[in-house]
């Protein structure tokens, strides 16, 4: 390689070139570098070592070293150009293997079998070797984003603020969420539910079979009572295990808002994500049982196992219990009285030390039963409240017959039934037959017995609310005020438009009729005015008409006037009653008059 036409050159080359008033031993050079000052930079490569720059050499060393150079022929350039490479060139096939490449990690030789069957012309595999890296070097952020959105996350998506910037006390947020145990035990591999308090960092594990509501619950009841505190938000991802209508309905039951974040969301609750990482670097890793946090790890491990074993199974030592209390001794006596980088403070110190009292957990009992599976709704009917071919009955059900009740149960106790009323105020616990340690008969004379006292109590009630407030007076007082109110309305008149008809106009057109005196003086004579006497009573009024009516039936001459009232009293609801109690009368007594017979005598 030609020494000549270069900025920089090392201190052996310098004195090979034995310069005008410059030394031709290396250490005399970078003697002469050192007190001149020399500017330098670092041979990349093999070796090592300081290139010094020739333009700060002495005057008459550079003048010669110019000479040199203009005396020798100018070398042809070799080497592609600038912007003749194949990708440079090809931007289809450059735009098409970065699409490949952000689907998935692939080789060179991959990507070289797909550029074949896409392109007539393809590179050589080194010259895609030199591409894909060129790739991962400047465009890393971008590839992830694609092939691997957790790592994107977690490695270059910017971060500036705090994810706990929100939060100013403890027990503010609670941050819950389950992974799978990387240490085999002894039942199988298990799962690990966390809970971390966002405000302290406080931790609390349960080793459990797997995600699923049951466990949720359990691990919020176990998390309250061992801390004796509740959250305000629970914040938990898209699990099944925590979007269902019992984790809902129980939060509603405690106050508890519950914040689902959005699915694949692992930043949304960092801090719980990171707290099981913590534990399986610190401890998961150390047991025996350890099968590896990935697919590589597992590999090494099963291999390693082989090797000792002959068989690629990691074989488990400890059992669930044991892990649990690896895991309480390292949370306790570890992790929560050592400072925290984030926090400066341990996470107990942090917990004892909040600004704001946190909200009290009730007793075990109630936070069972509030936390219990979710049954659904149900109808109170006479014969209690109908389950699963069952009929659970307690005493309170007695005032909500013919009401729809909200039912909740305990897995472990199949025979009793938590009962809430739509408001979500608790009822009572209803317990079946079985349960209740009677027979069906009695269990079902005890529950009519109970309802009967109750109906009992509340009708006494309520007689005495309607001699208080009487339906009568108050349905009186009302006709009395409508009354009132009539006599009060004023009607003002009414624009009207003029409205004729045929039949109208024919009637006011007609002219008068009206009888004359002597026409009204002879009506008067055949129809004298009857005299005055006084009302008859309701069986003289029933007499004569009987006395009309016969007449009329045996052809006597009779008043039309008297035998038209007649027929129209004798159809009335009262003439009727009352001839349909006189003729069942009648015959009561005539019937308690004959004389019994032969026949009933010899009886």
């Amino acid at each position: 390689m030609t020494l000549l036409g270069r900025e920089y050159l090392s201190a052996l080359e310098i004195a090979s070139l034995e310069l005008d008033g410059l030394p031709t031993n290396r250490t005399a050079i970078a003697n002469r570098a050192s007190r001149g000052e020399w500017r330098w930079i670092e041979r990349q490569g093999h070796g090592g070592g300081r290139l010094f720059a020739v333009a700060d050499l002495p005057e008459a060393a550079r003048r010669d070293y110019a000479d040199r150079t203009a005396a020798t022929p100018v070398a042809a350039v070799r080497g592609r150009p600038k912007g003749s490479d194949y990708f440079t060139i090809n931007r289809d096939a450059a735009d098409a293997v970065e699409a490949w490449l952000a689907t998935r990690d692939l080789s060179a030789v991959a990507i070289l079998e797909l550029l074949e069957v896409r392109f007539p012309s393809v590179p050589s595999v080194h010259t895609v070797r030199r591409y894909l890296a060129k790739l991962e070097k400047t465009k890393p952020a971008l590839l992830a984003s694609f092939r691997d959105p957790d790592a994107y996350k977690s490695k270059y998506r910017v971060a500036l603020g705090r994810a706990d910037a929100g939060v100013s006390y403890a027990h503010q947020i609670w941050e819950i969420d389950t992974t799978k145990a990387d240490v085999m035990t002894k039942e199988g591999r298990k799962s690990i539910l966390g809970i971390v308090d966002v405000w302290s960092r406080r931790t609390f594990y349960l080793v459990v079979d797997s995600e699923s509501a049951q466990s949720v619950r359990r691990t919020l009841v176990a998390c309250m009572l061992a801390w004796g505190v509740m959250p305000e938000v629970l914040r938990t991802d898209q699990g099944s295990g925590y979007i269902n209508q019992t984790i809902r309905t129980a939060c509603e039951l405690l106050g508890i808002a519950h914040d689902p974040v959005p699915p694949a969301s692992g930043d949304k609750k960092p801090f719980v994500e990171r707290m099981f990482g913590t534990f399986t670097r610190e401890r998961a890793e150390l047991l025996d049982g350890f099968i590896g946090h990935n697919v590589a790890e597992a590999q090494v491990l099963r291999a390693r196992a082989r090797k000792e074993t002959t068989r690629p199974v990691i074989v488990p030592k400890l059992s669930a219990d044991e892990l649990q209390a690896i895991i309480n001794n390292w949370l306790d006596g570890v992790y929560h009285v050592r400072e925290h980088s984030s926090l400066g403070v341990t996470p107990m110190a942090r917990w004892t030390n909040s600004p704001r009292p946190a909200r009290g957990a009730p007793d075990e009992g109630t936070l069972k039963l509030l936390l219990s599976a979710l049954v659904g709704q149900a109808q109170v009917t006479k014969r209690g409240i109908t389950w699963k071919k069952g009929r659970y009955w307690t005493a309170p059900l007695a005032a909500h017959v013919g009401c729809t009740v909200i039912l909740r149960r305990d897995e472990d106790d199949l025979g009793a039934l938590f009962v809430f009323d739509e408001d979500q105020r608790f009822i009572g616990t209803a317990v079946n037959a079985q349960r209740s340690g009677l027979s069906d008969r009695d269990f079902a004379v005890e529950a009519r017995r109970q309802q009967a006292a109750l109906m009992n109590a509340h009708r006494a009630e309520l007689r005495e609310k309607q001699r208080k407030f009487s339906f009568e007076d108050a349905r009186d007082a009302r006709l009395r005020r409508d009354a009132e109110e009539a006599g009060k309305l004023v009607t003002l008149p009414v624009r009207t438009t003029v409205h004729e008809t045929v039949s109208i106009a024919s009637i006011a057109d007609a002219p008068a009729q009206l009888p004359s005196a002597a026409e009204i003086e002879t009506a008067q004579a055949r129809y004298p005015a009857p005299s005055a006497s006084a009302p008859q009573s309701f069986q003289d009024r029933m007499a004569e008409t009987d006395r009309i009516m016969a007449d009329h039936a045996a052809g006597k001459p009779v008043d039309p006037a008297a035998l038209s009232r007649a027929r129209i009293f004798s159809g009335s609801y009262e003439y009727r009653a009352e001839k349909m109690l006189t003729a069942d009368f009648t015959a009561r007594r005539n019937a308690s008059a004959t004389p019994p017979s032969l026949k009933e005598n010899s009886l």
